[in-house]
């Protein structure tokens, strides 16, 4: 019986890592997604040469910038918790 139990923790515990996983995986292509798409508008606006549009892909370019802190910090975030199961003895 006590056994069963185990399994049963041991199991949920698996899903719960899966999912886990699964969620850092789908933040970090989301990401990677609207890094692009900013990327390439911020490309699109310089092309056009005006001032107007060389304001704006400065505004687009100080918000990439603090998207990608907030990714590293989120980042760091994931990979301690990574860590920190992979280091259990069970």
């Amino acid at each position: 019986m006590f056994q069963l139990i185990k399994s049963v923790l041991k199991s949920i515990e698996l899903y719960l890592t899966l999912k886990n996983k699964k969620f850092y995986y789908d933040l970090q292509k989301e990401f990677k997604d609207r890094e692009q798409a900013l990327v390439q508008e911020i490309e699109k606006l310089r092309i056009r040469g005006d001032s107007h549009s060389a304001d704006r892909a400065d505004l687009l370019r100080d918000y990439l910038t603090a998207e990608r802190r907030e990714f590293e910090h989120l980042s760091a975030f994931y990979s301690k918790i990574g860590k920190r199961e992979d280091d259990t003895n069970s």
